[in-house]
């Protein structure tokens, strides 16, 4: 029997806590987005900042989420999707492929200026976070692998 790539986790009651794991690294990166907009709009003091916060906010959250929703079938385990940087480049190209796409459609502005920004915003807030995570992870003593990296080659 054949199992695609694309199948969704079971979230159902009975899943354990792993199966759950992609709720807070997902929240974390919608916040992000949301900061993105907010600073934008408190930036150029424009319209209703609630407003004008959700509405530069959704096109871009909406490419984040498919950028999650399309990750299994890229092959990335939960544990990636919450860590990697390959994952944080990924949701970055959703992220922006999205944004520009639905901006582009509701005839809201594609400056170069604004992506530009946008895209370095987001950039650090995907990908950057996974990128520092993952160097302090490495450099935190679990008595793991990671303790190992820097231990001296054993003698022979």
């Amino acid at each position: 029997m054949r199992t695609d790539r694309c199948d969704l986790p079971d979230l159902s009651d009975g899943a354990d806590a792993t199966t759950r794991s992609w709720a807070v690294p997902l929240a974390t990166d919608v916040a992000v987005v949301l900061v993105f907009a907010l600073l934008g709009r408190i930036s150029h003091t424009e319209g209703d900042l609630v407003t004008g916060t959700a509405t530069t906010a959704a096109p871009f959250v909406l490419g984040l989420l498919a950028g999650w929703l399309r990750a299994p079938c890229a092959g990335m385990s939960a544990a990636a999707r919450a860590r990697t940087v390959r994952f944080g480049a990924w949701l970055l190209v959703w992220t922006m492929a999205g944004g520009i796409l639905l901006r582009g459609l509701l005839g809201e502005g594609l400056a170069p200026a604004f992506l530009a920004v946008a895209t370095g915003v987001l950039a650090v807030g995907l990908v950057g976070r996974r990128w520092v995570a993952q160097r302090w992870a490495l450099r935190a003593p679990t008595g793991g692998a990671a303790d190992q990296l820097d231990a001296p080659a054993p003698r022979r």
